[in-house]
């Protein structure tokens, strides 16, 4: 009996893998959008949770001095009432100043990696451009 054998043609080939490339590549940068989308969520999060507890911090504050406010003047007050709420101010300042870098880094991460994976695949779409010639 005689065997057939089938001749594959490198169109064929290449047409294959660059449509296995091209799922891989979508594959690739939607996991990379939706790593972005719950790094963002997060942040959100955390920001909320945050400010609920800068929240807190003002309205201890204020408990506080209201108490030392009744309290007779020979057992003394707050001397200086400014003091606590600087350090939550700067305690704000910092936060945003975190997110603000964090925010710059997160946008500058996606796009690397958008850029990269671009870069990737279009040097295996040249490599593959060589069976051709």
């Amino acid at each position: 009996m005689a065997e057939t054998k089938e001749t594959f043609k490198v169109k064929d080939f290449t047409d294959t893998v660059k449509g296995i490339t091209g799922m891989v590549k979508e594959n690739y940068l939607n996991g990379v959008d939706l790593y972005f989308s719950l790094w963002t969520e997060n942040l959100k999060v955390l920001d909320s949770q945050l400010e609920q507890w800068f929240g807190i911090q003002q309205e201890y504050i204020k408990a506080g001095k209201e108490v030392y406010e009744k309290l007779p003047k020979e057992f003394g007050v707050f001397t200086n009432s400014d003091t606590a709420d600087r350090f939550l101010a700067i305690q704000k300042d910092y936060v945003a100043t975190v997110k603000k870098v964090s925010d710059k880094f997160a946008k500058d991460t996606l796009n690397i990696a958008h850029k990269n994976a671009e870069k990737a695949f279009s040097l295996v779409d040249d490599y593959l451009k060589l069976f051709r010639a």
